[in-house]
């Protein structure tokens, strides 16, 4: 089995084959109708600045440990004896392979990344071992997944994108997409999966539309900005590492049943949702690093079931 990590359209690139070093250039606050395309330039603009082997963004700390937590039964399913060759694991927006690089830390057999970006692929690549057969990334559209995967099936060892994944993740794709594309990737996602199969997912709360204080670590440019009026527009915003870098960032606002609503639609069930922000342990490590974003909630991760 296999793990397979995807971002967002179509170039398969292996370890011999460096995309160019050419990032597009985009204000933050730039004028782009298409969230892809928006997505796109930014990652490939500031790419470099999210590599990390260790966590480094406020995120790392707060978010992605919850999305690990829950993969934890998932991933040790595979040692109790009855399935010696691990998971197949499809990661949709592997950015630079933190999460990759995690997950078969955790006992995944095989990644396979898919990022809108090209140099989000080229720093996935330069981090991971350069003949290491676990890893594979390309490029590839979040909103043509299964095209992608099919196009693409004989490099990454697949018969048919169709039932082939035991386990997808999407940590933090989904407030670069619109409620539509949300829907249409997460319905995808659905198909990939084996029924049994396993789907988490990260976005920011839906109420990080009224955090927009200009000394947080974390915060939108959402100032009288409403809740429902605000659906599918992209809000630019920042969140910093704990060096102190600054990261651009772009969410396409939500509410709860937004997310509620493209889950039961595409047949999932629902296993788990959790509030994920600062904790006392957070505080202890790095008190002035936290304070600003401490007792809110900075994002939600769902765990969704395809039913047998």
């Amino acid at each position: 089995k296999q793990l397979l990590l995807l971002r967002s359209g179509g170039d398969v690139l292996d370890n011999e084959t460096q995309p160019s070093n050419d990032a597009d250039s985009i204000d933050a606050n730039g004028d782009d109708n298409d969230s892809e395309t928006k997505s796109r330039k930014m990652y490939n603009k500031q790419a470099s600045n999210w590599v990390r082997t260790e966590p480094r963004c406020l995120s790392d700390f707060t978010g992605r440990p919850v999305v690990f937590g829950m993969l934890e039964d998932v991933l040790n399913a595979q040692h109790d004896g009855s399935d010696s060759k691990g998971k197949v694991v499809l990661d949709i927006g592997c950015g630079e392979g933190y999460c990759a690089r995690k997950v078969i830390e955790m006992g995944a057999s095989k990644v396979i990344g898919s990022d809108i970006s090209k140099e989000m692929i080229a720093c996935a690549l330069s981090t991971a071992d350069g003949d290491d057969d676990r890893f594979k990334y390309y490029e590839s559209a979040a909103g043509e997944l299964l095209k992608g995967l099919n196009d693409n099936r004989d490099f990454l060892g697949i018969d048919s994108a169709e039932g082939a994944f035991d386990v997808a993740i999407a940590v933090f794709l989904f407030n670069y997409l619109t409620t539509n594309e949300m829907e249409e990737v997460i319905l995808q996602a659905f198909q990939a999966l084996k029924p049994g199969g396993t789907f988490i997912f990260s976005v920011p709360h839906p109420s990080m539309i009224f955090c927009h204080d200009k000394g947080a670590i974390f915060r939108l440019d959402s100032e009288n900005k409403g809740y429902y009026s605000s659906r599918n527009e992209k809000i630019t915003g920042i969140i910093s590492t704990i060096d102190g870098t600054t990261l651009n960032i772009m969410s396409v606002h939500k509410t709860l049943s937004d997310y509620i609503t493209a889950i039961f639609s595409s047949g999932f069930e629902i296993v788990d949702i959790q509030e994920a922000g600062v904790t006392e342990e957070h505080m202890i490590l790095h008190p002035e690093f936290f304070e600003s974003v401490k007792d809110r909630p900075l994002h939600l991760v769902f765990k969704l079931k395809k039913p047998y």
